[in-house]
């Protein structure tokens, strides 16, 4: 809350600042005719007012407030439309007060151009803030989902370290351990999950990031080792209570340490290829959607004239760390496809939980083609730009498929970003069965380095060409 609170003085403090800029800029700009274009020496040799300069801090201060009444500074803007004309109407009503008083006190006369110049600018600024708090908003980091292995001493500490230093970052789910259910102490019964066994049933019915081993190493090896493999399996993230050595001197070093340690240390390499990966990710899927726009919007007019319905399909599907989130596609098939699927499960040729059909009655003709070119998949690049989806990874899968897996070493497949293309796009597309398409994945997920990424992008466009595999 605090941390809110600083920031958002911080950007109401900016505003009021680029307000008083965009008053002295647009005071300099009208000033010229009066210096004959003197430029920057001729402004600063000027008399300087204690009035222009009452304006220069009012103007801040009242733009600052006026955008506080507007509601414009609020952390949880679900929807730009309303915030973005209201902020285009206090641009205009600002300028308006601002030539008003430049006119009235003969400070210059200001043209029409610069004037839309420097409020341009403003909304611009402005408009940039809202979006950007609007998709802080919808990307806000979830609490990492825990379940601690253990119901003693050690898993109680481990309860308390998350309710006193991880109140924001993890969500305890439960405890699991082999005891007899009689014996789980008052306070973690509410929390008892099950026993060891049931964990993996409990990891594909529920989220599960991360698993922390709170039980006796050396007593507790084997009821350890079981829950460790089940978790790896499952693409869980998994630490250890650290209890081994206390460090008189740490405070020295850092502040505290952390009672959790990770089972297998962070490779810093990893996290650094892992950057470059999302750095890659942005420049490509940005330049593409700007020089691709003309295609993007002939490809939108000929599905919104060839069939009724509208132009983007959009369907929840499971991203990283199991996180649902809205995938964009030019709609191939007609407007009530997914209520249609029902009545079609039967016809479906595909084993495991996937639905396919080679000849979806489905699909429109402007869609079959698409679908063939792969055209289709152009607005997942705004997933790509919004950090939902990568251009390489595992495809995203729908609720309805997830829905139906039943082993927990399925879920390992969410432990990175989907992504547009992979290794399933260059060897087979929708040839290939369930369990090649799953080991395909795990191979990407084990495998993985940009070179390998590079590759698989450099493989697709040919892939893509050839049509092969494609439904």
């Amino acid at each position: 809350m605090e941390n809110a609170r600083r920031l958002h003085s911080i950007v109401v403090a900016v505003d009021g600042f680029v307000a008083s800029g965009l008053v002295i800029a647009t005071v300099y700009a009208a000033h010229r005719t009066y210096v004959h274009y003197g430029g920057v020496v001729a402004l600063l040799n000027s008399r300087v007012t204690v009035l222009n300069v009452s304006l220069c801090i009012g103007f801040g201060l009242v733009w600052s407030r006026c955008l506080t009444m507007l509601r414009l500074y609020r952390n949880d803007l679900a929807e730009l439309a309303a915030p973005l004309r209201k902020t285009g109407l206090w641009c205009v009503v600002a300028a308006g007060l601002l030539v008003f008083y430049l006119k009235g006190r003969e400070i210059g006369d200001p043209s029409v151009f610069v004037i839309a110049t420097v409020f341009g600018l403003a909304f611009l600024y402005e408009g940039c803030r809202l979006v950007l708090s609007h998709f802080r908003l919808r990307h806000r980091v979830e609490l990492q989902q825990v379940v601690i292995l253990g119901t003693g001493r050690r898993a109680g500490k481990a309860w308390r370290e998350l309710r006193l230093h991880h109140e924001h970052d993890k969500c305890l789910l439960g405890f699991v351990d082999d005891i007899d259910p009689g014996r789980v102490p008052p306070d973690i019964a509410a929390r008892y999950l099950g026993n060891v066994s049931e964990l993996s049933t409990y990891l594909v019915k529920h989220v599960v990031d991360e698993l922390i081993i709170a039980v006796p190493i050396r007593s507790c090896y084997d009821l350890a080792q079981r829950a460790v493999c089940i978790a790896e399996a499952a693409g869980v993230h998994v630490v250890c209570v650290n209890e081994a050595f206390s460090l008189v001197h740490a405070k020295r070093i850092r502040e505290r340490a952390s009672l959790f340690v990770d089972l297998v240390p962070r490779d810093s390499g990893q996290t650094i290829a892992q950057t470059a990966k999302r750095g890659f990710d942005i420049v490509i899927a940005a330049s593409l959607l700007l020089f691709g726009f003309p295609l993007i919007l002939i490809i939108a007019a000929l599905v919104k004239v060839t069939s009724p319905g509208p132009v983007f399909f959009v369907q929840s599907r499971y991203g990283f760390r199991r996180r649902r989130f809205n995938m964009y596609k030019f709609r191939s098939m007609v407007q009530n496809a997914e209520h249609l699927q029902t009545s079609l499960e039967t016809a479906n040729e595909a084993q495991g939980p996937i639905f396919k059909i080679r000849n979806d009655p489905r699909m429109t003709p402007l869609g079959s083609f698409l679908r063939r070119s792969s055209l289709d998949e152009l607005p997942q690049l705004w997933n790509v730009l919004s950090g939902e989806m990568s251009l390489v990874g595992p495809r995203p899968m729908s609720v309805r498929d997830v829905s139906l897996f039943s082993e927990a070493y399925l879920m390992r497949r969410f432990s990175v970003r989907p992504g547009i293309t992979g290794i399933w796009q260059i060897a087979g597309r929708s040839s290939l069965s369930f369990d090649q398409w799953i080991r395909h994945d795990f191979s990407y997920i084990d495998e993985w380095s940009l070179a390998l990424d590079l590759k698989i992008l450099a493989r697709t466009v040919p892939a893509v060409l050839r049509r092969s595999g494609a439904a």
